[in-house]
């Protein structure tokens, strides 16, 4: 079944762009590398029934799992996305490579006002080797679409996000650090990460204590990279037969990071019939805020996000569904706790686990 809207179950027709959601974010607390090993990443917990705020590290998780939980994670793979290349005369040109069809590649490029049409750009590999690819059309705010070789991903860079690469190097380890234990479909440009905590190791002991891993799949787009990202972009978007039957099985649900929240919340009711989640595919435009009537998921396990952006404003609003009018107020209270406890924020940086019960949900018939 394919979707390419689900705006009928968001608070998207009404609020078309990230209301002020603000919050001074100092440069100390923008996590550069990962926790090594992963598991050791600082984890806050949050029981959305009393509030009560614990300080964890992640490895600790398993003791909020148990056998009759259902944690969904995002099986999307980072691809090589950035490449680097040199025009005819010398000059630097990069490109983000978005989406493909066929042998054109969607991209954003820069410098943007001095790539045009027609141009040949011969971009180098991490190892030395190079390609050529060629701008077939600019558009508008840096777009362009490229003729590229089926193998240009050989060619490219893990895309680490600009508040990392802007302060260091990109490392041969990050082409593994990057990417989560659970990645298996290339897609993304970003990576899912919440689940870059759970490490092998981890993953193998919740799997003994009967905690199962569904996946789905959301090929994450460039918000990240934008310097104005106050919408949600369109994503593509995959949930199968057999993740919706284990979804409506009963048990607790996890979502693990906004990604994988965005994707069940496409394919819960919304413009499907009755309150269960249903296979599907396509592109989800779905802008989660305030108001939002969730899924039955009950437990939220996220990292912490940029201000004013559309990820801060998720996370308002699942605490909004049992704090009604609070959502904003009370995460900015677990952001300014979290500042205040020397937590790691954004891609590399530290988790939160929102514990709800459904029992205590407005609204649900589970």
């Amino acid at each position: 079944m394919n979707l390419k809207s689900s705006s009928e179950n968001s608070s998207s027709e009404s609020v078309k762009k990230t209301p002020s959601f603000s919050y001074k974010l100092p440069k100390e607390n923008i996590a550069l590398y990962p926790a090594k090993p992963r598991h050791l990443s600082r984890l806050m917990v949050v029981d959305l029934s009393s509030f009560e705020i614990t300080h964890k590290k992640f490895k600790d998780i398993s003791d909020y799992l148990d056998s009759t939980d259902k944690v969904v994670v995002n099986n999307s793979r980072v691809i090589k996305a950035r490449l680097k290349g040199k025009k005819s005369t010398g000059g630097k040109a990069e490109f983000l490579l978005l989406e493909k069809n066929g042998n054109i590649w969607k991209a954003y490029g820069k410098p943007a006002s001095r790539l045009r049409e027609g141009m040949e750009i011969t971009v180098s590999s991490p190892g030395g080797e190079s390609s050529v690819v060629k701008i077939k059309t600019k558009l508008e705010g840096g777009v362009f679409f490229l003729n590229a070789p089926e193998n240009i991903l050989d060619y490219g860079y893990i895309p680490l996000p600009p508040y990392i690469v802007s302060k260091r190097d990109l490392r041969e380890s990050d082409y593994c650090d990057y990417q989560t234990n659970f990645s298996e479909i290339d897609g993304s440009v970003a990576s899912s990460t919440s689940a870059l905590h759970f490490s092998r190791r981890l993953i193998e002991s919740l799997k003994k204590k009967k905690v199962e891993f569904v996946p789905v799949t959301l090929h994450i787009g460039p918000g990240t990279f934008k310097p104005d990202y106050d919408i949600p972009d369109p994503e593509s978007f995959k949930v199968t037969a057999a993740a919706a039957m284990k979804l409506n099985s009963p048990g607790r649900i996890c979502a693990c990071g906004t990604t994988v929240m965005r994707a069940l919340e496409t394919v819960y009711s919304g413009v499907y019939s009755g309150k269960k989640f249903h296979p599907g595919r396509g592109k989800t435009d779905i802008f989660i805020t305030p108001g939002h009537k969730f899924s039955p998921v009950s437990v939220f396990l996220t990292n912490f996000h940029l201000p004013e952006t559309p990820l801060l404003l998720m996370v308002s609003a699942f605490i909004e569904e049992y704090y009604p009018g609070r959502g904003k107020e009370l995460t900015l209270k677990l952001y300014r706790e979290a500042l205040e406890k020397n937590y790691r924020f954004l891609s590399y940086g530290d988790a939160m686990l929102l514990i709800g019960d459904p029992a205590l949900l407005r609204d649900k018939d589970v």
